[in-house]
Parts: C-alpha cells; structure tokens; sequence
C-alpha cells in the first residue's frame, strides 16, 4: 500500500474560507462520499480498481478496498444505508452490478447484478430497501439480505425519493413522463407528462422539500442549449411551469437547494472557453428566476460540482475546466446571491464536494491524489457548545433510550428555553420546547418522530438548546 502524507496548512485563508488541511491519497481521485455518523471519507480511484476510505478524525489511510471493476472512470454514485451499515457503489453506469461495502468489515460483500443499470439509485431509511432503475425494470431490493424482492416492469432511468411526502418519482425514459409511486401503499398515484421539459431523458430529480418542490430537468448534453427545467408541486403532484434555463449535465451534478432561503441555484455551463458560466437563482416560493449572474470568468466543462452549505449558508462550487487548464473552487454568499471567492485550488482537477454538517468541515477532492479539507464556520448548528454552559451544571446532554432519546439540561434561573431538532441541512424537525421556564434540572423525551408525528428516517440529527444565555448542541443518531 502506498504511504499517505498528512499535510497541515495554517491559517491559509481566502475570503472567510480557510484550508485546514490536506491529504494525499493513494490514486488518482474521482468522487467521493461522506458518512458523517462514522466520520468517514471514502472516494473511488479513477480507474474504479480502489476505493480508498479516510477516517476524517485523524485524516489516516483506514483501508484500500479492492472494486476490481477496472471501469474508464465514469461518474460514481453511492448511497448509505445507516441500519446495515452498508454502502452501495455504482461507479459507471454502462457496468451491470452494484458493489456492496460492509463499512464495519471494509469489504466488499456482494455484488448486486441487473441488466443495464444507471448511475442513481435510491435508499429507503424507513423500509430499509433500495429501487435501483434499469431501463424498463425498476428493481426493490431488501436491504438486509441485498436480495431482490420486486420488479416492477417500469421504463425508467432514475428514481427519486420524496421523504417528505413518503413518495417516489421515476424517470420514464424518451417517454417524459415523471411516475409519482406511493411504495407504502404499493400504487401508482400518478404520471406526469414532462415533455414540454426539453429532455431526452428525465434525469433525477432535486426537491425543495419545506416548499414541496421538484427540479427535473435532462441529464443529456443538449448541444443547442435548448435545455429547460420544469418545476412539479409534490402536494398534487403536477407541473407547474416550464424554466427556459440551460442545463448541460443534469440538475443532480449542477444545482443546488438552499432549503434556509428557499432558492435553488442551478449552474449553466456554456463549455467554451470564451463566454462565462452564469448562475441562475430561482425562488422556491413564486418559482420563478429572481437572479442571474457570472460565476466563472469563462466556461467549464461539464464536470461541474455544486453544494449548499447550511451553516454558513453559501454555495461552494467547482468549475472543471478540463484537463489542460484545470480547474478552480467558487464561494458564493446565498444572503446576497453574489460571488465572494472567485478562484480557489485554482489549477488543480477538483472532482467532488462532500460536506460534513456535524463538525462543519467541506471536502474538496481532486487535483489528483488530494482531498482538501476546508473550514467555513459563520452562523449554522454546531454540535458543540457556541457559548458558555450555564453555570449551575452541564448543558445538554442526550441518551439513547428504548422509547428515542432522553434530553436533559438544567438553567440557572427563569428564561425563554428552546429545544429543538435539525436535519443535516439546518432544517427544524420538531420543536420540543419553546417557553418561558423556571430555573432547575429540565427532561425531555423525543421519540424519533417530526412536527406531525412521523417517524423520522434513520440518519444523524442534531438537538438544538437556546436560552439567553448559553446555546448548545448534540448529535442523535436513528437507526430503524
């Protein structure tokens, strides 16, 4: 195995971004994927024979897992499955087999074989199964003995999860149409009709789920630029309006939900060199274009990575410029839709951008070999303390227990207390307490369910106390 190099960078700093540290990984890098409840970094190699797994609390090499797909380096696509503690590994979608890492074991334990997959597939924290699309099957498997279980005869090349609305929404191929399936009650709700969307194929869509929203737009390279992206209502599940806006490489890879403001930013890449990227804005609330504006100074190609990132409330975005020029790392302020790091890691062949919500970290990886760790840490929810605890005992504190997770926190005398519980974009889950309390040793049970009493999909959570006086913050993980 070759050695790993630790490289630490003080205080480089560009506009309130500052690089933390970097790390050298055996292989050419493409993308990665985050697991914030192991603290672990995994990002294949670009010829698909390794998938290299960082522990991001020590940045060490833990383990090289052999893929052995020796594939020519398309796209990957993971998806987690926290109850099994498995990752499901597509790395080209021409290939005929997803690969099965036990994350525990660090090894890969199976090989799951259909006819002709694509690059999505889709978890189901709530079932504990996947649906993996594949031309004109849509194939369930159970996640326990990654066995397939249904095949429904559906023309589909995507599959998107509305975990909000309990929902699924398949891509119909050169049909355009968008499949609206209810897998909980095993029926079909609806099929939309996208053709007036330009697309050759539906590709996945993204959701604005505090405004129950669909983006779906091609993940086709439209020449022309003829591109458009349709907006679909996931409460009546119709298209609302047709966006003349061009998207080059799908809105999976090239747009972004910023679920605090409500505004999705969706980049257009022109891929020439002579005419700049622009950045759309569009308002979740009146679905419309609000803003537009230059991102990059000339074009990228179609390797294009964007990220929300909630606690700083900003867009981090790659522009790939190919091969012979490189490319750079864009920061872009969502309170005021303007870009406010122009050029960063410029140079380098940046592949991917994870994020880690809980310790407030941002993983660029690329220029080759390198994973660059970056600190952005204005505003958000911290998992540690932002403030003195109070001083008549600790702050928060959380355990699991048999009915969710018992919260206890004591106050020093009578103030406003609130308690809440945030997913891993900064949206509130459940408000648990929001009133005036009298100073005392406080209790408080969540059960595991959200604001209307669901359960919640398994996965990393973080509970929020605010008083006048001190603020602090916990991780809580769910598993099903």
């Amino acid at each position: 195995m070759r050695r790993l190099l630790l490289i630490m960078i003080p205080a480089a700093l560009f506009a309130q971004v500052e690089v933390d540290t970097v790390v050298r990984l055996p292989g050419r890098l493409m993308q990665g994927y985050f697991v914030p409840e192991l603290n672990r970094l995994y990002a294949v190699t670009s010829d698909d024979t390794f998938l290299n797994v960082l522990d991001c609390s020590t940045y060490s090499l833990r383990a090289q897992i052999h893929l052995g797909m020796h594939q020519r380096g398309g796209r990957t696509h993971y998806s987690w499955s926290s109850l099994r503690r498995k990752l499901y590994v597509v790395s080209n979608p021409n290939i005929d087999s997803t690969l099965v890492i036990d994350a525990m074991a660090e090894s890969v334990v199976d090989t799951l074989g259909v006819p002709r997959e694509w690059y999505n597939d889709v978890y189901l924290s709530d079932l504990d199964v996947r649906f993996k699309p594949s031309v004109d099957t849509l194939y369930e498997y159970e996640c326990a003995t990654d066995s397939v279980v249904r095949r429904l005869p559906i023309h589909c090349t995507c599959a998107s999860w509305d975990s909000v609305g309990r929902k699924l929404y398949i891509g119909q191929g050169s049909y355009k149409k968008l499949y609206v399936y209810d897998y909980l009650a095993d029926s079909c709700l609806k099929v939309i009709d996208v053709s007036a969307v330009t697309a050759s194929y539906p590709d996945a869509c993204i959701f604005s789920r505090t405004h129950r929203r669909a983006y779906v737009s091609s993940f086709q390279f439209e020449p022309l630029g003829s591109d458009k992206v349709g907006i679909v209502d996931t409460d009546r599940d119709t298209l609302l309006r047709v966006l003349s806006v061009r998207v080059t490489n799908g809105l999976y890879n090239q747009a972004a939900v910023d679920e605090r403001d409500g505004k999705v930013y969706i980049v257009d890449c022109s891929g020439s060199y002579y005419y700049p990227d622009t950045m759309w804005v569009v308002d979740c609330a009146t679905d419309s274009v609000i803003k537009k504006f230059e991102c990059a100074p000339f074009g990228a190609d179609a390797g294009t990575c964007i990220r929300w990132v909630p606690w700083s409330n900003r867009i981090y975005l790659i522009n790939d410029f190919g091969s012979d020029v490189g490319g750079s790392l864009v920061v872009i302020d969502c309170n005021t839709d303007s870009v406010i790091v122009p050029s960063m890691l410029r140079g380098g062949l940046l592949r991917d951008i994870q994020i880690d919500p809980i310790r407030q970290r941002i993983f660029v990886i690329g220029d080759t070999n390198k994973v660059y760790v970056l600190r952005d840490v204005e505003g958000g929810v911290a998992e540690e303390p932002t403030s003195v605890t109070p001083a008549s005992g600790p702050g928060l504190q959380v355990q699991p227990t048999s009915g969710g997770f018992d919260l206890s926190y004591s106050i020093a005398s009578p103030c406003r207390v609130d308690l809440s519980v945030y997913n891993l974009t900064g949206r509130e889950v459940r408000r648990l307490v929001a009133e005036r309390q009298s100073a005392g040793e406080r209790r408080v049970l969540w059960n595991c369910e959200d604001s209307v009493g669901n359960p919640v999909p398994s996965g990393v959570y973080l509970i929020r106390l605010d008083t006048p006086d001190f603020t602090d913050a916990r991780k809580a993980v769910v598993t099903r």
